[in-house]
């Protein structure tokens, strides 16, 4: 491999990280945070484990808000 390819490589792949790093990171980011503050993960949290009762959780926080 040429001195030039590996010149190349190196601002390609500094480039790529430039932009790529940041937007990974935010991807991973809003999945935590969406996975954390959906209505099931808060039922199963609060300790229901009978499926009546994390749906009607669910209901719950989704229909009155002064409950979250």
């Amino acid at each position: 491999m040429s001195k030039a390819f590996w010149e190349g490589f190196v601002t390609g792949f500094t480039t790529t990280s430039k932009y790529g790093i940041p937007m990974a990171a935010a991807f991973v980011l809003g999945m935590a945070v969406g996975s954390f503050s959906h209505p099931y993960e808060q039922c199963t949290r609060k300790g229901f484990t009978n499926p009546e009762d994390v749906g009607e959780c669910i209901w719950l926080l989704t229909n009155q808000p002064a409950l979250r």
